[in-house]
């Protein structure tokens, strides 16, 4: 009997804890994979916004007049950079390791903010951990939210601000919450313009509670959280923008325009046809990256849950006009729709899947759930109802299995909507590893199977330095990186091979990601003996110091390699 009832108390600590608990598991877990994933190409170009701005706060610089680094918000860059001088961070490997896991940590916050609005929604812990979790395991959101610190964290504040509007909305809240809601809404728009969505959406609520509400205090009560909402979000935009401080009004409608037409135009590959972002504006591009890299079941289970509220809508017009939970929920279906409506009339330019829009996935989350409790809500027989959440979790399994399957490639996740047997089809329809984050298991590859000498490496392919910065310090001084030399050449997708024989090759989906080639075979010569010959051209000179492109120098009769910069700006 006491082991029952302790075994009682055990289970109703996990239900009553559960989404605590999967915040310190899921933690550790980052903890321990964080040094699996790549590096984002542009990692150090988002680290130098951070670190110019803060220069500019300081007033040791004047902000420049490139878009990235006058018009990129700081909300969560110059945290970042904070934190590094704070922890008197130098050495690269450090910084990078850092800035993945305070964007993971963040990521998971928000993950946490959704079981807390889930809870409540429904009123159900049950289906709280199950929002939670699922908001976590998507294989592509959840690589990203190492490496990518401008997607995911907008997608994680836009869950944090969702939980405000719900608080700030209940019947029996104060005032201060509009607020707090303003002031996340603010630092929304600062992380991206498309925050301005959460913006309207709430002043349209409140102005709707206006209309409603019949008596003088009641509109004076509602127009003064407008006040506050609307006040906080324009000053927190401004306290942390600091290229609206000169002239808010002019550079403010320059930054709608600009990031409303992102001037960054690359060649993308969609559906097996090569186009230029800057003069062809897919209607379809979003809702095709978004079907064929969402878990089915969380897409099924999302259009579900949309089309109930939907039809519940037009069932009781007035709960949706009313401040009812309802009214909320329609909200989180605008939130999901509309920013998709708003990129195609406007002509967004939107590219490398849907990363820019991974914010959808808050509210589309939350509206897979509440497909479960409609279904749900069909059965009276308990044993129905376990048997839908058996099924909900063996799906979120079968995801988690492919997570692990493919681990730590899981931005490279597509579902059986698209051909994943065909060799190569995946390489030659979409965009796959289009900023090269698999490129350091290539690295890495070499570095283990030659363990005790140097490796001269072909450094062309873009981005690969910057996974040469994340490595530990002694594999960082024997793997030298050359710009047009070396006894290995490593070549990603969409690339023209290479001589040499193939040493190395990951494959995901049946197509090569990345594809380690030997060049010394092929030219009889290795990167060894060509440094032979410059020691003995620069020893029957005299001359101590060889000007090269290779950056070495002659000491005590020795050929030293001068070790490259390794700022992470470069």
């Amino acid at each position: 009997m006491k082991v029952l009832l302790q075994r009682r108390m055990f289970l109703g600590f996990l239900f009553r804890h559960g989404g605590l608990l999967l915040l310190v598991v899921f933690g550790f877990l980052g903890v321990w994979l964080v040094d699996d994933y790549g590096v984002s190409a542009d990692a150090g170009v988002q680290r130098n916004i951070g670190r110019d701005k803060l220069n500019h706060v300081l007033g040791n610089i004047e902000i420049s007049q490139h878009f990235l680094n006058r018009f990129y918000g700081v909300a969560f860059e110059l945290p970042l950079v904070m934190i590094e001088f704070a922890l008197g961070l130098d050495d690269t490997r450090d910084i990078y390791l850092m800035r993945h896991l305070v964007t993971h940590l963040f990521f998971l916050a928000g993950g946490f903010f959704c079981y807390l609005l889930a809870n409540r929604l429904f009123d159900n812990r049950l289906l709280a951990v199950l929002a939670m979790l699922l908001f976590m395991l998507h294989p592509r959101i959840y690589a990203h939210s190492f490496f990518n610190s401008k997607d995911v964290p907008f997608l994680s504040m836009f869950m944090v601000c969702l939980y405000l509007v719900h608080r700030a909305f209940d019947r029996d809240s104060r005032w201060w919450w509009f607020a707090f809601c303003g002031a996340g809404v603010g630092l929304l728009i600062n992380l991206r313009i498309m925050g301005v969505v959460l913006l309207v959406a709430v002043v349209a609520m409140q102005l709707l509670d206006l209309v409603r509400v019949p008596d003088g205090s009641g509109r004076k009560r509602i127009l003064a959280s407008v006040a506050v909402f609307v006040f906080s979000s324009l000053l927190t935009v401004y306290a942390v923008s600091p290229f609206l401080w000169s002239d808010p009004i002019s550079n403010g409608v320059e930054w709608f325009a600009t990031s409303s037409h992102h001037p960054h135009y690359t060649l993308e590959l969609f559906r097996g046809e090569w186009f230029l972002t800057r003069d062809h504006h897919l209607p379809e591009y979003i809702s095709v990256w978004f079907s064929i890299t969402t878990p089915p079941m969380v897409l099924v289970l999302g259009l579900i849950g949309t089309s109930a509220i939907v039809l519940r809508g037009f069932a009781a017009p007035i709960d949706v006009l009313g401040n009812t939970r309802l009214r909320f929920w329609f909200m989180l279906v605008g939130c999901f729709v509309l920013p998709v409506i708003a990129v195609i009339v406007l002509g967004s330019n939107i590219y490398n899947g849907w990363r820019q829009m991974y914010f959808l996935y808050a509210p589309f989350c939350l509206l897979a759930v509440f497909g479960v409790d409609w279904t749900l809500s069909f059965f009276r027989s308990l044993r129905l109802k376990f048997l839908t959440y058996g099924a909900v979790g063996a799906g979120i399994l079968v995801v988690a299995v492919s997570m692990v399957s493919i681990h730590p490639n899981q931005h490279l996740y597509f579902t059986f909507l698209v051909d994943r047997l065909t060799p190569e089809h995946l390489s030659g329809s979409y965009e796959l590893d289009y900023q090269r984050y698999s490129v350091r298991q290539g690295l890495e590859h070499l570095l283990d199977r030659y363990p005790s000498s140097s490796i001269y490496v072909a450094s062309s392919l873009w981005g690969m330095r910057r996974h040469h910065h994340t490595l530990p310090a002694e594999d960082r001084w024997r793997l030298f990186l050359w710009s047009d030399d070396g006894d290995f050449s490593i070549s990603g997708t969409h690339l023209s091979e290479f001589e040499g024989d193939e040493t190395y090759s990951l494959n995901i989906y049946n197509n090569t990601i990345v594809s380690v080639r030997d060049l010394s075979s092929a030219r009889g010569v290795t990167g060894s003996d060509f440094r032979s010959q410059i020691y003995l051209d620069a020893t029957s000179s005299g001359d101590p110091i060889i000007e090269s492109d290779w950056d070495v120098y002659l000491s005590d009769g020795q050929l030293v390699y001068i070790r490259e910069s390794c700022s992470v700006g470069d």
